[in-house]
Order: C-alpha cells, then sequence, then structure tokens
C-alpha cells in the first residue's frame, strides 16, 4: 500500500499537535493579566514591637467598623419607625461611635427629634446634626 503525499503531512501534522498538547498537559496554567507571583519572604526570627508615633492616626479595627454598621442600623430603624421624623430623608453615617445625620427636614421638631432618636441608641458617643430645614 501505498500513502500519498497530502496524507504523510496530515499524519505528520497529527503527530505534531498530538506531542503539542502532551508538553502543554505538563505546565502550570497562570491566567494572562496576573502578574508574575513575587517569591516567597523568609519571616524574621522575632518582630519587633509596633509603637505608634505619636501624631499616628487611629487604626479602625474590625470589631469597630462592625460596631458602627450596628450603630447606624439601628439608628435609622428608629428614625423610620417614628411617625415624626421622615426617616427616608435622613442619612446616616457613623465613624467610632459618633453619628452624622444629613438630609432635609421639614421643620426644626423634626431634626431636633432625628438628633435626640439617635442620642437614645447604645453605643452612640456623639450626634452632628447636618440636616437642613425646608424653606
Amino acid at each position: 500500500m501505498r500513502t500519498s503525499q497530502p496524507d504523510r503531512a496530515i499524519g505528520a501534522l497529527a503527530v505534531a499537535l498530538a506531542l503539542t498538547a502532551l508538553v502543554a498537559c505538563g505546565k502550570k496554567e497562570t491566567p494572562m493579566d496576573a502578574p508574575p507571583s513575587p517569591p516567597p519572604v523568609a519571616a524574621p526570627a522575632e518582630a519587633p514591637a509596633a509603637i505608634p508615633a505619636p501624631n499616628a492616626p487611629a487604626t479602625t479595627t474590625l470589631g469597630e467598623k462592625v460596631d458602627d454598621t450596628v450603630i447606624t442600623t439601628k439608628v435609622k430603624t428608629a428614625l423610620l419607625a417614628d411617625e415624626a421624623v421622615k426617616g427616608t430623608d435622613i442619612s446616616v453615617t457613623t465613624v467610632g461611635g459618633e453619628v452624622q445625620l444629613a438630609g432635609v427636614v421639614d421643620n426644626k421638631m423634626q431634626a431636633d427629634r432625628a438628633v435626640e432618636l439617635a442620642k437614645a441608641v447604645q453605643g452612640v458617643q456623639r450626634v452632628q446634626d447636618g440636616m437642613t430645614v425646608k424653606k
């Protein structure tokens, strides 16, 4: 049996593709966009204790962030539950237990009531009134 020239070319191509596939299987695949990972660095034998700088800003812990979120939720819930205050028109932000109220209210009584409700929430250290009264 005699093979033709095109049959040999197809066979050679098939063998080349099979070899390429086998070689590629042994390589670790990495994403194209990912930067190369840095070499591992050995940790020092004993790390020195961190000493805060005299005027360094305070860092926020995960617990404080969770507490602030809980406070914000409780204040917003209190504002929404009170019929005298339009809680949907007031935004609430809490940082370090300090509540900041912002938004537009119909009158001074609503703003005062919102501050009163916020101060009543457990964990609130201080309330900043950033609300404006409609004219």
